[in-house]
């Protein structure tokens, strides 16, 4: 049963819970989707299953440890109640680690920490309840915004309390002060008009207008009205080098759109933005 069904059919249930979750704080989101990125915007992922270097401090928890750190200037998040989105913003970059322990085990306490600096852990306005994976990477997580490019020198992991210390992985501070690209919208092209139930096909190009190569986020946002669900979204991703253009097709669902004839906006967030309104007809009420 894939997840709009699922969704379809606990319906009921789910709109009581609708009311009582929020959009996720800061501080709250693919299994690790490890897409490779160009060189001036390095992933610097440590080994598989292995944490980052322990540097200083007393012996922790040993049933505790920070690993699969990754440099990224913008990232892809899924989340609870909605199914997700990206962050893009200029002039910010996100460093995200995973944290492992117990199943309680807690995200306080932890810092990103530089000679002169520190950052507590906190993603800006994501979409949907609560983000379960930022990423790649799975709760239980730490997700820091910081600026970019950003000059850093000794960038680690802090954990309070325990005067202990995890240090980047090799390449980390070289991926932090290094630019990012810049994509301009080129075209969007979507129908004016769909019947309920049949695919709306969405069409979109835009050019890495930087002379940084680097991955191109957006997400496509259609809504779920028939089912207690936020938009969802479909997730555009790709290398582009600088200089280069990225074209993208998809057919969006439209059987869980609305419950009635109306006009619905389609809406683009990341790299680049847009909206563009979409008649729905033929609607069905047998529901």
């Amino acid at each position: 049963m894939n997840r709009r069904r699922l969704l379809a059919s606990c319906g009921t249930c789910l709109a009581g819970l609708a009311g009582c979750l929020s959009e996720s704080p800061a501080g709250s989101d693919d299994t690790p989707n490890r897409t490779e990125a160009s060189p001036s915007e390095t992933t610097t992922d440590s080994p598989a299953g292995s944490p980052t270097e322990r540097i200083s401090g007393t012996e922790p928890d040993a049933t505790l440890a920070v690993g699969d750190l990754v440099v990224r200037k913008s990232v892809r998040y899924e989340s609870t109640m909605g199914s997700g989105g990206v962050l893009t913003a200029r002039g910010r970059q996100y460093v995200v680690a995973s944290v492992r322990g117990p199943r309680d085990a807690s995200t306080g306490g932890f810092s990103l920490v530089t000679d002169s600096e520190s950052w507590d852990p906190g993603l800006p306005d994501t979409a949907g309840a609560r983000n379960h994976s930022v990423a790649g990477i799975e709760r239980p997580f730490l997700a820091f915004t910081l600026p970019s490019p950003l000059s850093a020198s000794n960038p680690r992991i802090r954990r309070d309390g325990e005067n202990t210390e995890w240090s980047l992985p090799a390449g980390a501070t070289e991926a932090l002060a290094a630019s990012s690209p810049r994509f301009e919208l080129d075209s969007v092209t979507v129908p004016e008009a769909v019947s309920q139930g049949e695919p709306l096909t969405v069409s979109l190009s835009a050019t890495n207008v930087s002379e940084t190569d680097g991955r191109f986020l957006a997400a496509i946002y259609w809504p779920t009205k028939r089912i207690a669900d936020d938009d969802e979204s479909h997730v555009v991703e790709r290398t582009v080098a600088a200089g280069e253009s990225v074209s993208a097709s998809l057919d969006i669902d439209t059987e869980y759109t609305t419950n009635e004839v109306e006009t619905i906006p389609l809406r683009i967030r990341g790299h680049v933005t847009a909206e563009r309104d979409v008649n729905v007809e033929d609607v069905s009420t047998d529901w």
